[in-house]
């Protein structure tokens, strides 16, 4: 193992105090876990509102592309066709949880033609210490393609209440092995009801980040923009499932997901890889809010991470640019609160915000998923000296300098869009 790797695990373990995203963000006793129901990806299947939304995007993005538009031309819409191919292909739902490529038995255990297939084997469990094991696990992450690997406890807060099913429009809950009734299930488990139960040793969570390219989300709210979106989706679909796939090898279980079975940024939360800001984004200190979050439940025993703050909400305090060009007034320029704008958040959790509805609207309006407020986030740097040296300053939680650092942005024009020549030409 690489010196670099061993010391991180070592910092891991020296620095743990035990705070968790629940502290950060001042959970109420009051807060309950959330129903994936409301989510509002999953609201065009029940709302009337937001179905009428989904029509209406995939009508206008039909018109754009047809009307030739900058950034929705045939090139755009090529490079949108490939990105979606991955998930396509091997059946992954970055939120439809336990469905094909994202099972949560081991792949040669599903029917499909057991000649295509390895048979399923067990030849064993490996016996390594938490720190050996968690060195491995960011080893083999980072080989399937991950940016950046976190690990934490799986606090229950986070896990949905229910799933949402696709198929029959309904919701069911998730249980846990330590419930009444459910003791008998040591894999996770999918019964006739549709209830879903993760065995009470699945306690870990290992957290992956997925870059979206610069170049890409400059384009924003283009369809180049989308697409660039699906290319981390589709590389979550190969990262995750084949993680997960190598746990199980390993013997123990394994739970892929991306938007599904838990509610991802609090977990990126505690597992140290950043914090929440004002767009309602997991603003990371490598990527800023420009990446996308997957993770893979387990029984595997890890080294954990630990919350930790870099002065984000308190430059999200001064800063309010995104919310400044947010074409639907979708994120609040005010303080935060406890309370959200609808059933699309829990309550309970202090934090801005978001009126998704209003948000969802305008995808319908721009044919894509818009990106505006990631593009426009100071936080959306690449790698530079400076870009470091402004991070550095941003982390000793100055008002009067974060201000500065916002009037700079703004001078020096970033965040401002980018013709798609530009993403291509690069």
């Amino acid at each position: 193992m690489a010196r670099s790797s061993v010391r991180d695990v070592e910092a891991v373990v020296a620095g743990r105090v035990g705070r968790t995203a629940a502290e950060l963000y001042e959970v109420q006793p009051y807060y309950q876990r959330f129903n994936q129901r409301n989510n509002m990806a999953r609201q065009p299947f029940w709302n009337s509102v937001a179905a009428e939304a989904t029509k209406m995007r995939a009508e206008n993005l039909s018109k754009l592309i047809r009307s030739n538009r900058m950034g929705y031309e045939l090139i755009d819409w090529a490079f949108y066709v490939g990105s979606n191919a991955n998930m396509v292909n091997n059946g992954f739902s970055i939120n439809w949880p336990n469905r094909q490529g994202n099972s949560w038995q081991p792949l040669s255990r599903l029917s499909q033609p057991q000649a295509m297939l390895q048979p399923y084997i067990n030849y064993g469990k490996l016996e390594a210490d938490p720190v050996t094991a968690t060195q491995l696990i960011r080893k083999v992450a980072r080989q399937f393609g991950a940016d950046e690997v976190g690990f934490c406890l799986l606090d229950r807060k986070w896990v949905y209440s229910h799933w949402f099913d696709e198929e029959t429009k309904q919701d069911y809950p998730i249980k846990f092995s330590d419930e009444m009734g459910y003791e008998a299930y040591h894999e996770p488990t999918q019964l006739e009801n549709r209830t879903q139960v993760i065995p009470k040793e699945m306690k870990y969570v290992i957290v992956l980040i997925h870059e979206m390219d610069e170049g890409g989300m400059a384009t924003a709210p283009t369809l180049t923009q989308m697409a660039t979106t699906l290319t981390a989706y589709s590389r979550i679909s190969f990262t995750t499932v084949s993680l997960a796939e190598f746990i199980r090898g390993l013997g123990y279980n394994a739970i892929p997901s991306a938007n599904d079975t838990a509610i991802s940024i609090p977990l990126a939360i505690d597992a140290g890889l950043g914090e929440l800001g004002r767009n309602a984004k997991l603003i990371t200190p490598r990527f800023g809010p420009r990446c996308r979050i997957s993770k893979v439940i387990t029984d595997l025993p890890l080294v954990l991470g630990q919350a930790r703050t870099w002065g984000v909400t308190e430059f999200c305090n001064i800063c309010r640019k995104c919310a400044e060009k947010c074409p639907s007034g979708a994120i609040p320029l005010g303080e935060r609160s406890f309370e959200p704008l609808g059933v699309f958040s829990p309550h309970g959790v202090l934090q801005w915000q978001m009126d998704h509805m209003k948000c969802y609207q305008y995808w319908a309006e721009v044919g894509t998923n818009c990106g505006i407020c990631i593009r426009t986030c100071p936080f959306n740097k690449p790698e530079y000296w400076n870009h470091d040296l402004v991070r550095w300053f941003v982390r000793r939680k100055n008002s009067n300098i974060d201000s500065f650092l916002v009037r700079m942005d703004d001078m020096l024009g970033y965040g401002r869009f980018k013709n798609t020549d530009y993403f291509w030409r690069e």
